[in-house]
C-alpha cells in the first residue's frame, strides 16, 4: 500500500525552477563578490529590498530580509514581546507561530476563526480586557484552516490596531498562490502604521533559500535590525543575491503562473473528494494556497485518528498544535479538525487519501 502523506505543507520537487536558480546563484555570486561573500547589509541585501520596495510602494528603510518569516516572527517577538504580554492569534492557527511566540514569553490566546476569517467581535471583546504586543493573522489562505479574511474584517482589524495602538502582523505567504476569486486589499493597504506585512519565497521558489521579508515602520525596522545584528551577525546573502537575481529577470510571475498549473488541479481533485467523501463533515474549501481542511462530525470515529490513519497508509498531521488552547476550539474542536496540505500529493493520491480518511471515521 502506497503511504500517503497529508502532513506538511510543501512544495514538491517539480515545482522548484532549479536551472533559474543556479544561473541566479552564479549571476549573484560572480557579479557583487566583495558583497554577497562578506560580513554585512545586516537590513538585508540592497539590490532585494529595492526590489520589494519597490512592489510594494514603500522605502527601503521599511524592508527587512530575513531567513524565512517564521526567523522575522521570532525578532519581531524578542523585540516587541514583554514579561506577561499577550498575543492574540487566530484560532486555529500556524502551530510554529503560537511555539515562537511562547518561547519569548508570551501568553498566546487564540480568537475564534470564523469562514471569513478572524472573528473581529471576539477580537473587541479581548482589546476591552488586555492590549496584546500583536496580532497575528495569517489573512489569505489561512494556514492551517485555509479561510481567507474578508475585505470588511480586514478594514475593521486595521481600525482597531491604529486606535489601540498594538501591532498586527500580516503573513501572506500564500497570497500570490490564487487560483479562483478575487483578491482582497493586504491590511496595510488601509493604513500600514501598525501593520507588519510578512512574506517569503519558500512557496513561489523554494524553502531552502530561506529568505523571507518584512515591511513595517522604518523605526521598528531600524531596532529590529540591530537585534538581528546582534543574533547572528550578517544574513545569509549568497541566497538573498539569487532571489534578487530572480526579481530582476522578471522571471517570478512566469513562475507563479506554472506553480498555478501545477496546483490548481491538485487544489480541485482536494475539493471535490472532501465534498462527495466526507459527508457531514465542515470543510474550508480556499481559493488558493496550500491547504483544506475539514471539522468532522461530532458522530465521527475520531479516536486515535492519527495512529490509526498511520496504519492504514495515511499520514496525518494532529489538529490540536495548531490551537493556543485546544480545550477551547470554540466553533472548531482541536480533536475534529484535519489539515489536508494537497500540493505536494498528486490528484489521484488525494482522492484516495480521503477515501482512506472516510473508511477511517
Amino acid at each position: 500500500m502506497t503511504e500517503i502523506v497529508f502532513t506538511r505543507g510543501v512544495p514538491p520537487p517539480e515545482a522548484f525552477p532549479t536551472q533559474q536558480l543556479a544561473e541566479c546563484f552564479t549571476a549573484g555570486l560572480s557579479g557583487d563578490t566583495a558583497v554577497v561573500l562578506q560580513y554585512g547589509q545586516q537590513q538585508g541585501y540592497l539590490p532585494l529590498r529595492r526590489e520589494i520596495a519597490r512592489e510594494y510602494g514603500v522605502t527601503e528603510a521599511e524592508v527587512l530580509i530575513g531567513n524565512g518569516s517564521l526567523h522575522l516572527q521570532d525578532l519581531v517577538s524578542a523585540y516587541l514581546i514583554r514579561p506577561g504580554a499577550v498575543v492574540y492569534t487566530e484560532q486555529p492557527s500556524y502551530d510554529r507561530a503560537i511555539t515562537t511566540f511562547r518561547r519569548r514569553g508570551a501568553r498566546v490566546v487564540g480568537l475564534p476563526l470564523e469562514s471569513d476569517g478572524i472573528s473581529v467581535d471576539a477580537l473587541e471583546a479581548a482589546l476591552k480586557k488586555e492590549v496584546p504586543a500583536f496580532l497575528y493573522l495569517v489573512p489569505d489562505f489561512q494556514n492551517p484552516a485555509g479561510a481567507t479574511l474578508s475585505r470588511e474584517k480586514r478594514q475593521r482589524v486595521v481600525e482597531l490596531a491604529t486606535r489601540h495602538g498594538f501591532y498586527v502582523i500580516e503573513d501572506v505567504p500564500y497570497r500570490k498562490l490564487r487560483y479562483a476569486g478575487e483578491e482582497h486589499p493586504l491590511l496595510r493597504a488601509f493604513d500600514p502604521t501598525r501593520i507588519l506585512t510578512m512574506s517569503s519565497f519558500s512557496k513561489l521558489l523554494s524553502p531552502g533559500l530561506r529568505v523571507g521579508f518584512m515591511i513595517g515602520p522604518a523605526d521598528l525596522v531600524k531596532g529590529l535590525t540591530k537585534l538581528g545584528e546582534d543574533t547572528y551577525l550578517s544574513p545569509v546573502l549568497p541566497s538573498q543575491a539569487a532571489v534578487a537575481e530572480y526579481l530582476k529577470r522578471g522571471w517570478l510571475q512566469p513562475n507563479i503562473d506554472r506553480l498555478k498549473t501545477l496546483y490548481k488541479p491538485r487544489w480541485q481533485a482536494l475539493a471535490d473528494a472532501v465534498r462527495s467523501k466526507l459527508s457531514g463533515a465542515q470543510a474550508f474549501i480556499p481559493d488558493g494556497g496550500f491547504f483544506v481542511s475539514v471539522i468532522l462530525p461530532e458522530s465521527a470515529h475520531t479516536h486515535d485518528l492519527v495512529g490509526r490513519a498511520k496504519a492504514k497508509g495515511l499520514v496525518l498531521t494532529p489538529g490540536a498544535p495548531f490551537f493556543a488552547d485546544p480545550h477551547d476550539g470554540g466553533e472548531i474542536p482541536s480533536e475534529r479538525f484535519v489539515r489536508l496540505p494537497f500540493c505536494a500529493v498528486t490528484p489521484e493520491q488525494l482522492t484516495e487519501g480521503v477515501s482512506r480518511l472516510a473508511q477511517l471515521l
